[in-house]
């Protein structure tokens, strides 16, 4: 799902996505339930079991994607509750409400946020990379996975809700970093991507921007990090693949 207000342009938005409601479906998973269902890119979302999302919002520190997460909690309610919602589309043939049942498949969402800043981020339920920051991964798909990776452990360890608990002093936030390096590289390596990748990926972003973030004694240095996934990497081979899937360390409650 994309939200027209996410773009700068709605008018070309309009015209290139079709967006026939604010909030549209921006792509189908090839044989999903909603591509069986006869969904197009385009379709908008007009309601989430009888409570409409068309409405305006006031956008509050750049979240131009409040409907889209209002959308993303009503659905969450509504499996959660009964597994189960109807969803009120506008299709190019007219209205039309389809049940959605889906299986659960991952624990985030994923989005672009069009801005050219070269950012990335994770808040427990959701990941967010930029458009900059796409651009500049563009060489390779792969460090655009170490990246999407490396936000995706931050969710997978429950790093928010560990921050809210202890607060968020350097030291802690630094301690939550090394962590999602660490098992960035393992969920790299079962998704199928060389986590090598992470490491050419995170020494031309550290030469990039310079001190950066890095200054601020919550991350290492691009060199500490490099050392400290490669040190992941070599540790991989100690541990039985099973269905071609290696069990990350940081992911097995006996740890």
């Amino acid at each position: 799902m994309h939200d027209e207000a996410q773009y700068l342009d709605k008018g070309l938005a309009k015209t290139a996505f079709a967006f026939r409601s604010p909030v549209a479906i921006s792509s189908v998973v090839s044989g999903g339930e909603a591509a069986q269902l006869g969904l197009q890119p385009g379709d908008g979302i007009a309601a989430v079991d009888g409570v409409d999302v068309t409405g305006p919002i006031a956008v509050k520190k750049g979240r131009a994607t409040a409907r889209v997460e209002k959308i993303q909690t009503l659905l969450a309610d509504a499996f959660a509750k009964s597994g189960s919602a109807v969803v009120s589309m506008k299709t190019a043939a007219g209205p039309k409400d389809v049940k959605l049942q889906p299986p659960a498949v991952c624990a985030s969402v994923f989005w672009v946020d069009a801005k050219t800043k070269l950012d990335a981020g994770a808040d427990g339920t959701s990941v967010r990379v930029t458009e900059g920051m796409m651009a500049f991964a563009a060489v390779d798909d792969a460090e655009l996975a170490a990246v999407v990776a490396h936000e995706m452990a931050h969710n997978l360890l429950r790093h928010r809700d560990r921050l809210a608990a202890t607060g968020r002093a350097k030291k802690q936030v630094l301690a939550t970093e090394i962590e999602a390096d660490r098992l960035s590289v393992w969920l790299m390596q079962n998704a199928g991507y060389d986590p090598a990748a992470a490491l050419r990926f995170i020494e031309r972003f550290g030469r990039k921007t310079g001190l950066g973030i890095f200054s601020d004694a919550t991350h290492l240095r691009w060199g500490n990090r490099q050392m400290l996934m490669q040190a992941e990497i070599d540790g991989m081979t100690q541990v039985d693949a099973r269905n071609g899937l290696r069990s990350p360390p940081l992911l097995n409650p006996s740890n």
